[in-house]
């Protein structure tokens, strides 16, 4: 086994380990419970879980995606937030190595993936984790491009959904955008600059069309239903960061 293999295999398992965590934060934040204090329990049961319940996916696939105290379904949400984790870790590496920066960008993508579920759940963006997030995105720029790269990132990111936000509520004299989603833009603005913090606007602006046209075309939507855009800015800002640049180097080798 090669020093890169194992090391591949070290962060997988360490971002598994942090899922866990991010699915505790996706739960307790935005009822108000702490995630600091208390033992994870079965939300059906109230039982408290043990060791063999806590092995990220593992437990999950030897339990066959149920309870083991009171046999109620396990959401498939939290063996894939696990996963999603330890692809996010071994992928920064992939893609940065093990800079100072590594687990300020590792950590600020484990909490876009809770964000990216808080959002779904119950259109909120809490700034517990949007604002440690926005901090940690600064520190990382900071080891890298630099303040104004981050401050840019910001002002492109929050001003652009802000002055959507401002101009739709002139319009329609009702609120289009929380102030969760500006917060939340100013958090991947910051890490990824200006250009790709728009490129990621973009991307989930496209992707929420889509998702509101099968919403029309299905019957279950029309065209004032709400949806959460920072379910979509979320995972849009974990493959900028990844595949951004590289896509805007393509785009400008055309008009080369």
């Amino acid at each position: 086994m090669t020093p890169e293999t194992l090391v591949i295999i070290t962060l997988a398992l360490f971002g598994m380990v942090m899922g866990s965590g991010v699915t505790a934060l996706a739960h307790r934040v935005p009822r108000g419970e702490s995630w600091v204090h208390g033992r994870s329990r079965c939300p059906k049961c109230e039982h408290v879980l043990g060791v063999l319940d806590l092995f990220p996916v593992f437990s999950w696939l030897l339990s066959r995606g149920r309870c083991r105290h009171c046999g109620a379904p396990v959401a498939w949400r939290y063996p894939l937030t696990e996963l999603l984790c330890g692809l996010w870790a071994v992928a920064v590496f992939l893609h940065d190595g093990l800079t100072p920066a590594y687990p300020l960008v590792a950590i600020w993508g484990f909490l876009m993936i809770a964000l990216l579920w808080i959002d779904l759940d119950f259109q909120l963006l809490p700034d517990v984790l949007t604002f440690p997030g926005t901090l940690l995105a600064i520190v990382a720029a900071l080891l890298g491009p630099g303040s104004r790269h981050a401050l840019i990132g910001i002002l492109c990111g929050a001003g652009l959904l802000w002055l959507v936000a401002e101009v739709y509520f002139r319009l329609r004299k009702i609120e289009g955008m929380g102030g969760g989603d500006v917060k939340l833009a100013a958090m991947f603005g910051a890490l990824l600059g200006g250009p790709m913090a728009l490129m990621t606007i973009f991307v989930a602006a496209l992707f929420g069309s889509l998702w509101g046209m099968t919403l029309l075309a299905r019957g279950k939507g029309d065209g004032m239903t709400a949806l959460p855009f920072g379910t979509l800015l979320c995972p849009a800002a974990l493959v900028i960061y990844l595949f951004g640049q590289g896509w805007f180097n393509a785009y400008a080798s055309l008009f080369r």
